[in-house]
């Protein structure tokens, strides 16, 4: 299994759509980026840390990549999809809490 941290609107659209998901991270998409970013268990709340602070409508996903058509790399470490999630491959979609102090916290949604 591997991780993203989504925003609620895209994800819900893309779900409604019947369409694949195509944000890669918070503010730019897949055909930007050329890929989706993605985390291994253990690199979710530092993503989380660095780049979804403060914001109030994340998702987690957990993504079951034997379901994946489109290619997985590790790069610096981290999983990236190179083309688009099918939200057949989510397993699991989990709203993820804002602390008071901004933090958006994991930990307790990780398989």
């Amino acid at each position: 299994m591997i991780y993203h941290l989504a925003r609620r609107a895209p994800w819900d659209a893309a779900v409604a759509d019947g369409t694949p998901y195509r944000r890669s991270t918070v503010d730019r998409s897949l055909d930007e980026e050329g890929f989706i970013h993605c985390s291994f268990r253990d690199q979710v709340q530092g993503v989380a840390d660095r780049f979804y602070r403060g914001l109030t409508d994340v998702i987690l996903l957990t993504i079951d990549t034997s379901k994946l058509e489109a290619e997985v790399r590790t790069e610096n470490g981290y999983p990236h999809i190179y083309g688009p999630l099918p939200v057949e491959a989510v397993v699991r979609v989990q709203p993820v809490a804002c602390g008071d102090d901004g933090r958006i916290r994991v930990g307790d949604h990780l398989d």
